[in-house]
């Protein structure tokens, strides 16, 4: 599963060289313990939005700030990520919240760039700054009628980076990317900012049904 859009840092030079599983629990086991705890405001402002009870994915759930979100919501989450210290940290998390959502989220350690996801309906499926393109055939597979998309990430720009860190354009969207490979569905809410050097796409979309 590689992340180097998938998160707002990116691995050190001299990780890149080592397989993705190795790279992304290296850079779990180095987090700082309160990194990456809030849901981004996007996420947050999509929650009043999405249903209170049924079953979410969380893609590239990584230390699961946004499980645990989902979690509290309601939802019953598969949290699925190649970092088996990553979905650690957010067990770990899960169950030091007060109260725990921890019962509600089932962890699940494997490379979705398979690509595979779990065979599975979901009400609402999550992804924040991940990107690969074979998975959106699987996302509106996976997803039930009438359920919900919240997507969030990178989009090629002259100045895109993350943490001053330059990203692969693989693992950047084009502009209006996102909107256009979901077109089938109902487009809730669509935009595109540029902040400092981030170029980012955020997408609220509900598959028909």
């Amino acid at each position: 599963m590689s992340k180097t859009a998938a998160l707002s840092g990116s691995p050190t030079t001299g990780s890149t060289h080592l397989p993705p599983r190795r790279r992304w629990d290296e850079r779990y086991i180095t987090l700082p313990a309160e990194a990456r705890m809030e849901p981004t405001p996007f996420v947050t402002a999509c929650l009043p939005k999405l249903p209170q009870q049924g079953h979410a994915l969380d893609i590239a759930a990584g230390a699961g700030r946004h499980s645990l979100t989902l979690a509290r919501h309601g939802l019953q989450v598969d949290a699925i990520d190649i970092s088996w210290h990553g979905l650690r940290l957010a067990r770990q998390r899960a169950l030091a919240a007060h109260p725990s959502p921890g019962r509600q989220i089932r962890f699940i350690v494997a490379d979705v760039e398979r690509p595979w996801l779990p065979h599975a309906g979901y009400e609402v499926i999550l992804v924040s700054f991940f990107l690969h393109r074979p998975l959106f055939p699987l996302i509106k597979a996976r997803l039930k009628p009438g359920g919900w998309l919240v997507y969030e990430t990178f989009i090629a720009g002259p100045e895109t980076s993350s943490d001053g860190h330059a990203m692969r354009r693989d693992f950047l969207l084009e502009p209006d990317e996102l909107k256009d490979t979901f077109a089938d569905f109902e487009i809730r809410f669509y935009a595109e900012s540029q902040d400092r050097a981030k170029a980012t796409a955020q997408l609220l979309a509900q598959k028909p049904g």
